[in-house]
């Protein structure tokens, strides 16, 4: 699986949003440069504006505080970058035959781990905005739904036709999934990240514990 990376495609898509004057781009490409390298909460405002090459004074004309530069933001990752990532997530999980649950829940943990992995600097920026801001979040729930819990939707549908899947309502089955590996990500990256974590049985831990739930019933 080629993994997108979310901070490596943000300046290109920062720099082609017309809306934006170069010195607005540059803030935020700044910004978010020095937020995966150390930190929301431990990056300063003149940090910033040095890094943008302006004045505090012209940055905030346009942002008004560092809480609005991270939500503007945001607003390209939700609607330009998660789409690209969420597609191809689908080309690599969702799209393909499987002929038993546990082989499906191999892959789409291992896709995700591996997604985390490599986007666990945007995972710390990101996180605590999208779960304290109600309006962002909602934002971010509309894009993931159409981009891809409807794809994901139909895989689940097409598991419980040939009885690879426990037969419970789709929304049941999602909550379960999402809870579990959330969970993980949100253990793994932001909450113990300096713990001495072994991916690989981590991934073993995953697979069966959503393997001993989802596990149809046998005629």
């Amino acid at each position: 699986m080629s993994v997108n990376k979310i901070l490596d495609q943000f300046p290109a898509t920062i720099q082609a949003t017309k809306e934006l004057t170069q010195k607005q781009k540059d803030v935020l490409i700044a910004s978010i440069q020095l937020f995966a390298k150390q930190g929301y909460a431990n990056t300063s405002t003149h940090q910033i504006a040095v890094a943008a090459h302006q004045s505090e004074g012209t940055m905030f004309k346009h942002f008004k505080s560092k809480a609005n530069i991270l939500r503007v933001a945001l607003e390209p990752v939700i609607f330009q970058i998660i789409p690209d990532v969420a597609a191809e997530l689908k080309k690599d999980t969702l799209s393909k035959p499987f002929t038993n649950l546990h082989d499906f829940l191999i892959i789409f943990v291992q896709n995700r781990m591996e997604f985390a992995e490599a986007n666990q600097d945007a995972i710390k920026v990101f996180f605590s905005e999208l779960l304290y801001n109600e309006d962002l979040r909602q934002e971010f729930i509309d894009v993931a739904r159409k981009q891809f819990i409807v794809s994901f939707e139909g895989t689940v549908t097409k598991l419980q036709k040939h009885n690879l899947i426990i037969d419970w309502p789709f929304t049941m089955i999602f909550r379960y999934i999402a809870s579990v590996v959330a969970g993980y990500i949100l253990d793994r990256y932001v909450l113990f990240p300096n713990r001495d974590w072994n991916d690989d049985d981590e991934a073993k831990y995953l697979v069966a514990e959503l393997e001993k739930v989802l596990q149809p019933e046998q005629a």
